[in-house]
């Protein structure tokens, strides 16, 4: 696998890797590359993990199902984000969530196992890597206690504000974009697309956002 289609400076699992190392290190982890179809589920729940996924094209949903069959989605991935790493340090590698392809998606994919074994040539950035990784877990620590935060409030409309709140201290700027369509973003808070879409008609009318397609805009 080349490396000059890429962009590793974009991916917090290549920080402080140069780029005359990036082919070198794709070379040395056994990398390799998939897309999915909009639809396709990428893992399921219960799937042995095996690798580490960076995804470098479109949408991920990590999803949980309930014993009845309902769907919760947990959270979402984007360009440059990372899943799989928690399994480093487990030692049974089975996944808790399903991983589902939103839109049109491509994942780059290492071994788990070329993550924790030190390069047989010492490789600086290979070390770097593994840091790298690790310190990835905080943020999945992160994401869980957004998750938490958003979805233990106590009514819809704080569900919603906590959401877009959540996106501003993201995104650093006045106007917010919504990864999630409105039934995703239903999904996301526990509701119901029609309830989530008449607390925002009311939310609008009071004065707390004012909204047009994805795009949000906090007043208050």
């Amino acid at each position: 696998m080349r490396a000059s289609s890429i962009d590793n400076r974009r991916i917090p699992l290549f920080e402080g890797i140069e780029r005359r190392d990036f082919d070198a290190l794709l070379g040395c982890l056994k990398a390799n590359t998939r897309r999915y179809s909009p639809g396709e589920f990428i893992l399921l729940d219960q799937d042995a993990v095996r690798q580490v996924g960076v995804v470098l094209r479109g949408t991920v949903h990590l999803l949980k199902e309930d014993h009845a069959g309902h769907r919760t989605l947990l959270t979402w991935l984007e360009e440059g984000d990372v899943f799989g790493e928690p399994y480093i340090t487990r030692p049974d590698p089975m996944s808790d969530v399903s991983l589902y392809a939103a839109n049109a998606v491509e994942v780059l994919y290492v071994c788990l196992e070329y993550l924790l074994q030190p390069c047989k040539n010492n490789c600086a950035f290979h070390r770097t890597l593994t840091a790298n990784a690790f310190r990835l877990l905080g943020e999945e620590y992160r994401l869980l206690l957004e998750k938490i935060e958003v979805c233990t409030q106590s009514s819809l409309r704080e569900k919603i504000l906590a959401y877009l709140t959540m996106l501003s201290r993201r995104q650093g700027q006045k106007y917010i974009i919504s990864p999630l369509s409105r039934t995703e973003m239903a999904a996301y808070l526990q509701s119901n697309r029609s309830a989530m879409t008449r607390e925002l008609s009311l939310m609008k009318r009071d004065g707390l956002i004012d909204f047009d397609g994805s795009t949000f805009v906090l007043l208050k």
